[in-house]
């Protein structure tokens, strides 16, 4: 046991001047290039260059001097006159801070005249970035270690006092220039002295200590402060001066070790002179546990034993592990390339690699891979979209994909107002970025390919307060007009990796900038397509005074009945609509009347049967006035013949009166408001054979056309005509273009009249019911065969071929007696039948049209329901239509407060539907 505890002794021995030994190499590694910087910069022209103007290079030799001095916080000199000279590398963020300097700054410069100094930052390519001029009372002739300084080839060394920008504590090494005239210092923090004090401790038990020639304490490896307010600690406040002052005595500064006890336990103590500079003297005074020193003898056999063992099946172990590490990587090089060449992209987990060529090559594969995914995911996701804001969703999925950035927000403006932004599409769920204020501040950043933030445009824009940088990558169209921004924002720094990939990304987004560019330009042709289109209906109600908004309004119903089938989970269970198919509906619920523009507004409007451009009773009443004058002509001319006066006043009184009640007659049938029964026809014959003589031509100052038709006509005067005419003139043949089936696609089942009008006055009021004649139904009728021939003209895309059909269907009947093609049941396009029932309700329910009065709501919805029992309307839809309530949503803001009344739903349901 004695034995193993002597081993263990000189051992530990031995391992306590090894570690004294490795300390003091470790800070000969700091202080010797330390002395040999000085020296250097002293002999050199250091102090002799012109300061005011730096040469970027100069300041990136001089900054990488202090970067391989990781112990150095800055370097400087001052002259005889005052001026002094500093530089400070910038290494730490809370550093950047305190000194006001830009996040990106690498290096800080003073340049201190008497009374004021220049504060100047630059970044790493030794560009400037900022610059201050601030008063200063700064005079190094003052600083000690300026005025102690009096042997030219002498390093001189201050004691430890508190740097006073930024604030810690250190040391400085001076030493004058070869001409005298100015002193080079360095400065050394304690605290790097105290980590390297700490890196080579024996264990976490032993206590290392670092003093100076007055046996302050500079460094150490606990964790305790070592000012006490502006003094140091020292030997003494810790109570182990006396133990050094006995060990120098016995030693007489030979490295060597003592047994002694300190704060009541039994320590190996080890004092290391150091030289620093070139007379100050610094110790290493070490204090190792016996804990840690010795052990029983049977455990370190044991241990010995143990670790033999493990040593074995460690190794083992390792050279398994090793190549499994090295083989690995291989596997996963292997098949990369292998799915690059087979064009089978994957996203894999990186494989990192001991071997540093591997391991490049790996991560250059996998990015490569990575990349060549996010491009072909891209060009399949803009050949299958057709929607702006798709596409926009996948570019800022990708985009942060490819930089691993933490949010990408794309922005877009639109043709009329270029520098007005809106958000199109994010990758998370932070609030939009303020894109718009980064436009208004700084325009410029919009022209450039990539624009890096500043830190202050970062903190402005980022409006999530995580993201402290970013860039935006502006978008162009082929006219190189700004057309968006893609911005992108990171929490951490941006690496050298990113902004390599941001190459590519400005490659990748310029592809998409064209795609979309096109899609804004389909944008801009539907806009203008479905403006042309609801043009078209605004025209056809325009036209006509008393169907005004029929065009407008049949759309808001057609709308109002497809959504409710879309949420319907009955009978219209499997009815659903793209945002193509919407599209295809609305337009054809526009355009459905599109061909009353070919109908004429006296057919359309025809208010009376004798009405055309003009209401023709006018002429009827005109030939009456005739008959009355002549009439007293006939009591005058009897009475100058000797007939008695009062027989002839009788007669005369006796034909007026009849007049009157022929006229009156007349007059109520024009009208068409009540049935035509076969008596009132035939009172209307005979009321026609009554003549009237007539003296003035009629072929004068009339039209060519209407001229033609009376060229066979007998122009001796005067002639006796009837007082209701049927004449030649009267009839208007149809002209070769106006044939039914002329230039038609489709096979229509009218049966077109010989006439295209009859406009003769007793054909007219013989119409039993309404105003219009056979011939004017006809022309009424055919404005859906116009629609047809109008709509089957236009070049359409696929999404809309549909839409001639389904806007000429809606006067097809579910029974097949509709017109013009007598579609049956499903054979009519289920918008076709939508649009019908919008169309009729409607129709009957508009209080402008001049034929008939405006119906009440429930009127109105029981001869619909009647329709719907005859099969004219479809069924289904009627009953959605009711049973939603969408009459009711419409009658709330288009009827007139006197048809609203008491719907009883049921009993109209009750009208069609089959128990």
């Amino acid at each position: 046991m004695q034995h193993s505890q002597e081993i263990s002794k000189t051992l530990s021995k031995d391992i306590v001047a090894n570690y004294a030994n490795e300390l003091s190499v470790k800070i000969d590694k700091v202080t010797s290039p330390l002395s040999s910087l000085l020296n250097t910069l002293a002999m050199g022209q250091f102090t002799e260059r012109d300061v005011g103007k730096p040469d970027p290079a100069w300041l990136d030799a001089m900054t990488g001097i202090l970067e391989k001095n990781q112990f150095l916080a800055s370097m400087y000199f001052g002259k005889e006159n005052g001026s002094a000279f500093l530089f400070q590398p910038l290494y730490d963020k809370n550093v950047k801070q305190s000194l006001s300097a830009p996040v990106d700054a690498r290096l800080m410069v003073r340049y201190y005249n008497l009374g004021s100094q220049r504060i100047q930052f630059y970044d790493t390519n030794m560009v400037l970035m900022k610059e201050m001029d601030v008063k200063s009372d700064y005079d190094p002739r003052e600083r000690v270690w300026y005025s102690d300084v009096e042997n030219n080839h002498q390093i001189y060394m201050t004691g430890p006092y508190n740097f006073s920008n930024p604030a810690q504590d250190g040391i400085t090494f001076s030493r004058k220039s070869r001409s005298g005239n100015a002193v080079v210092a360095v400065d050394l923090t304690l605290n790097k002295l105290s980590e390297l004090v700490q890196y080579f401790e024996f264990s976490t038990n032993s206590n290392s200590f670092l003093l100076n020639s007055d046996a302050e304490i500079i460094a150490s490896n606990q964790l305790f402060s070592l000012m006490i307010g502006k003094e140091l600690f020292t030997a003494e406040d810790l109570e182990f001066a006396t133990l050094i002052e006995e060990f120098e005595a016995e030693h007489q500064s030979q490295l060597s070790a003592k047994t002694v006890v300190w704060q009541g336990k039994t320590w190996e103590m080890m004092i290391s002179p150091l030289t620093l500079g070139d007379s100050d003297m610094l110790r290493v005074v070490n204090f190792v546990s016996h804990d840690d020193l010795f052990a029983t003898s049977s455990n370190l056999r044991n241990d010995l034993i143990i670790i033999s063992l493990v040593s074995v099946i460690i190794s083992f172990i390792i050279v398994f592990y090793i190549a499994r590490r090295i083989a690995s990587p291989l596997t996963y090089l292997t098949d990369s390339i292998e799915n690059i060449q087979r064009f089978r992209f994957q996203r894999k987990r990186y494989q990192p690699s001991h071997i540093q060529e591997i391991d490049k090559l790996n991560k250059a594969m996998g990015l490569m891979e990575n990349v060549l995914l996010d491009f072909f995911t891209n060009l399949r996701n803009v050949a299958r979209t057709s929607k702006p804001e798709e596409l926009s969703e996948s570019i800022v999925t990708q985009v942060k994909e490819i930089l691993s950035a933490d949010d990408c927000q794309l922005f877009t403006n639109s043709p009329d107002s270029r520098g007005e932004f809106k958000l199109s599409a994010k990758s998370g769920t932070t609030p939009e970025f303020k894109l718009q204020s980064l436009y208004d501040h700084n325009p410029d950043a919009f022209t450039q390919s990539i624009y890096e933030l500043t830190k202050s445009e970062a903190n402005h824009i980022f409006t999530d307060l995580e993201c402290h940088s970013g860039f935006i990558i502006p978008l162009f169209n082929r006219n190189n007009d700004n057309t968006g921004a893609l911005l992108i924002g990171f929490t951490f720094e941006i690496t050298d990796d990113t902004r390599n990939r941001l190459r590519f990304v400005r490659e990748f987004i310029g592809f998409n900038e064209i795609v979309l560019e096109h899609l804004e330009k389909v944008e801009e042709q539907r806009n203008l397509f479905h403006s042309f289109v609801e043009m078209t209906a605004t025209a056809v109600d325009i036209k006509s005074p008393y169907t005004g908004g029929h065009c407008q309004r049949v759309p808001k119903i057609t709308k109002m009945l497809a959504k409710a089938a879309e949420s319907d989970t009955n009978k219209f269970a499997d009815f659903s609509l793209t945002s193509k198919s919407w599209e295809e509906l609305l337009v054809a619920a526009w355009l459905h009347d599109c061909g009353k523009v070919t109908t004429p507004d006296y057919v359309m409007d025809k208010a009376t049967k004798l009405e055309t451009i003009y209401d023709r009773i006018h002429e009827i009443r005109m030939r009456y006035e005739v008959l009355k004058r002549d009439a007293e002509v006939t009591y005058w001319q009897s009475i100058a013949g000797g007939m008695d006066e009062a027989q002839a006043q009788i007669t005369c009184d006796a034909l007026k009166d009849e007049l009157d009640k022929e006229f009156a007659f007349i007059a109520s049938c024009n009208p068409g408001s009540e049935f035509l029964d076969p008596e009132k026809q035939q009172r209307l014959v005979e009321i026609g054979a009554r003549t009237w003589l007539r003296t003035l031509p009629d072929d004068i100052g009339v039209s060519q056309q209407e001229l033609a038709k009376k060229s066979n006509v007998s122009k001796t005067l005067p002639v006796t005509e009837q007082v209701l005419a049927d004449k030649p003139e009267h009839l208007f043949v149809w002209e070769e273009k106006k044939q039914l089936q002329a230039n038609s696609k489709r096979d229509f089942k009218m049966v077109q009249p010989e006439y295209r009008y009859n406009r003769g006055e007793l054909h007219n009021l013989m119409v039993k019911s309404g105003t219009l004649t056979h011939e004017e139904r006809y022309n009424i009728n055919d404005h859906i065969v116009q629609t047809y021939l109008m709509l089957d003209q236009l070049p359409y895309p696929e999404h809309l071929k549909n839409v001639p059909l389904i806007a000429g269907s809606h006067h097809e009947k579910m029974n097949g007696q509709g017109y013009p093609l007598q579609l049956k049941g499903e054979e009519i396009p289920i918008g076709g039948r939508m649009i019908a029932v919008a169309d009729v309700f409607e129709a009957l329910t508009a209080c402008d049209r001049p034929y008939k009065a405006a119906k009440t709501l429930s009127h109105s919805l029981k001869i619909m329901a009647v329709m719907v029992k005859d099969e004219h309307l479809d069924g289904n839809v009627f009953d959605l239509f009711l049973t939603e309530g969408i009459y009711q949503a419409y009658a709330n803001e288009f009827l007139m407060p006197e048809q609203l009344d008491f719907v009883d739903v049921d009993a109209l349901r009750a009208i069609y539907l089959k128990v």
